[in-house]
This record gives C-alpha cells, sequence and structure tokens, in this order.
C-alpha cells in the first residue's frame, strides 16, 4: 500500500496546488493533473486505480496514463512525499 508522507500539508484547486513538506522546508508545485493525483493518493487510491481515473477524467489512454502516473509517483517517491511498498515487501507478505 501506498502512503503519502505525514509531513505534507496540501492546496488544491482548480489550476493544480501546492505541496508542502514541513519535514524539508520544500514547496511542490502541481500542475491540474498532478494535484488530481494527489488528491486520489490522499484518499488511498492504488495506482491502478488512479490511472484508471486519471484516464478516464483526460480522456487518454489507459496505457498512457499508467506510464505517466507511474512516472509521477517515482517523482514523489524520489522526493520522499511517497511510501511505496518494494518487491521484497510484497514477497515476504506472500
Amino acid at each position: 500500500m501506498m502512503r503519502l508522507s505525514e509531513n505534507l500539508r496540501t492546496v488544491t484547486d482548480a489550476d493544480g496546488g501546492v505541496v508542502l513538506d514541513l519535514h524539508k522546508g520544500k514547496i511542490f508545485r502541481l500542475n491540474p493533473v498532478g494535484a488530481a493525483i494527489f488528491e486520489l493518493l490522499a484518499r488511498g487510491s492504488e495506482e491502478e486505480q488512479i490511472a484508471a481515473d486519471i484516464s478516464r477524467r483526460c480522456d487518454i489512454d489507459l496505457i498512457v496514463a499508467t506510464r505517466d502516473v507511474r512516472e509521477f509517483l517515482d517523482l514523489l517517491a524520489h522526493d520522499g512525499l511517497l511510501q511505496r511498498p518494494n518487491a521484497s515487501d510484497c514477497r515476504r507478505r506472500s
């Protein structure tokens, strides 16, 4: 299960959003699609659900949405905003 960092504060609107990482003192700006993905993450949606929702909202192919969502999630994880399970965590649960 993916989890957003507990140190984040966000504000979103139709133009996008802003994420403040209180721990690092960094601000991240989001375009409208990034803000939508972030809101879905905050609600507990998984990657596949997010990609399907973005595909429908933006009227783009599911394969394209899946790739774009994955890249965005990778960036969030790289910046420490998102914790994702790794493959070893999944194998351990099996």
